[in-house]
């Protein structure tokens, strides 16, 4: 053979003995994980409210805009802006020597008609005498009655004249309509109102309403409990800003019609606000509770997990004597009901007092080799388990 290709030969043998050599190192076995420290929690029973959580806003119990009856000066305002406010007490006085004197000019043409009606009245029960003598006609007593119903009507007119004035003239001292906050005024001193011209604000802000809306879906089990609980549902409201400040109210109101566009219900509640930490306008967080699960099997909200698939799982801790730490991770398929933010109802697939892991799982595969620890333990694990080597697992010191 000749020595080129002899050499070509071997330079291709060579490489293909270097290529099935380095193939074969990258398949060489893994060492195993190391054990996962883990952060476990139990399954217990305990009593869990269902509720339906959503975003409301505060709105007040009452709001009344004060309006001028009569027109006229405004010559003092009687309040301070963003002050409360009791029911009848005087805002705004409006100059009344106007409506003063049009109920004095009234009240003179009622006692006019009055004496017109006395004098009337007699010459009516003279021409009634005389009529039976024949001194008079017939038609001249007839006058005689009509000049008297002539006379009431005009005293009636006049009465009602006067309960005119006498309300224009009280209208110009504006009273608050009913008790609660006055907002900013529209107007100041030494303006000339009008008839209808708001003036201010009035909001009743103890108790305080909050409007809120839920999906048609929630709907129907939401309509049950509310009759069956005689038309009144528990709720717990937050405002959004301060989640520490809290309120308990009840569900009061639910609209007549689902919105066509949105499929939503508007529900209106009430609770009560003495201390004034909510305000209209408040953005806050509302959840309605349904009803009580008494004793349902729960575990942290946080164990429970969803795969790629869309199943919903979580781990459990279970022993295994061929464990390193004699605890393994298994992966579980729970059949769960009620969630809320703190706890998940499992109707199926773990029992009460099992174990599961809460936290660590991103590391985990089923079948993983775990160390773990309670929920709250700060440092180390427990029964100062250690790796191999002596030294405390996954690096931690």
């Amino acid at each position: 053979m000749c020595p080129l290709k002899l050499m070509i030969r071997n330079f291709f043998v060579l490489g293909f003995i270097l290529i099935a050599g380095c193939g074969k190192k990258a398949v060489e076995p893994q060492k195993g994980r190391p054990p996962v420290p883990v952060v476990v929690a139990k399954g217990v029973r305990r009593d869990i409210p269902v509720t339906i959580g959503t975003i409301g806003r505060c709105r007040a119990y009452s709001e009344v805009d004060v309006v001028a009856q009569v027109n006229g000066e405004i010559l003092s305002i009687n309040f301070d802006e963003g002050a409360s406010v009791q029911e009848g007490q005087a805002l705004f006085s409006i100059d009344d020597r106007k409506y003063a004197a049009n109920l004095k000019s009234a009240e003179a043409e009622l006692d006019r008609h009055r004496a017109q009606l006395s004098i009337d009245q007699v010459q009516q029960e003279r021409s009634q005498a005389l009529i039976h003598k024949d001194y008079i006609s017939k038609q001249e007593f007839e006058t005689y009655s009509t000049r008297v119903e002539q006379d009431r009507a005009n005293v009636a007119a006049a009465e009602a004249a006067i309960i005119r004035a006498k309300v224009d003239w009280e209208h110009c001292s504006i009273k608050a309509p009913i008790s609660g906050w006055v907002g900013k005024r529209f107007v100041d001193r030494g303006a000339v109102v009008n008839p209808s011209q708001s003036l201010v604000t009035v909001r009743r802000m103890s108790p305080l309403s909050v409007d809120f809306f839920v999906s048609e879906n929630d709907f129907p089990k939401l309509r049950q409990q509310f009759q069956e609980h005689d038309h009144q549902l528990n709720l717990d409201i937050a405002l959004i800003a301060d989640k520490g400040t809290k309120a308990k109210g009840v569900l009061k109101f639910l609209d007549n019609k689902i919105d066509y566009e949105s499929g939503m219900i508007h529900l209106r509640g009430e609770f009560e606000n003495g201390d004034y930490k909510f305000w209209p306008g408040n953005t806050v967080s509302v959840s309605i509770e349904l009803e009580l699960l008494k004793g349902a099997l729960v575990v942290p909200v946080e164990s429970i997990k969803v795969d790629n698939r869309g199943r919903t799982y979580l781990y459990q801790v279970k022993e295994d004597e061929t464990s390193a730490t004699k605890y393994k991770a298994v992966q579980i398929f729970p059949e769960i009901g009620f969630q809320n933010e703190s706890f998940a109802v499992i109707r199926s697939g773990i029992n009460e007092g099992d174990t599961i892991i809460l936290r660590g799982n991103m590391l985990l595969g089923a079948g993983s080799d775990v160390i773990p620890m309670p929920d709250g333990a700060s440092g180390g694990f427990p029964g100062g388990a250690t790796d191999s080597a002596g030294g405390v697992p996954n690096g931690h010191s």
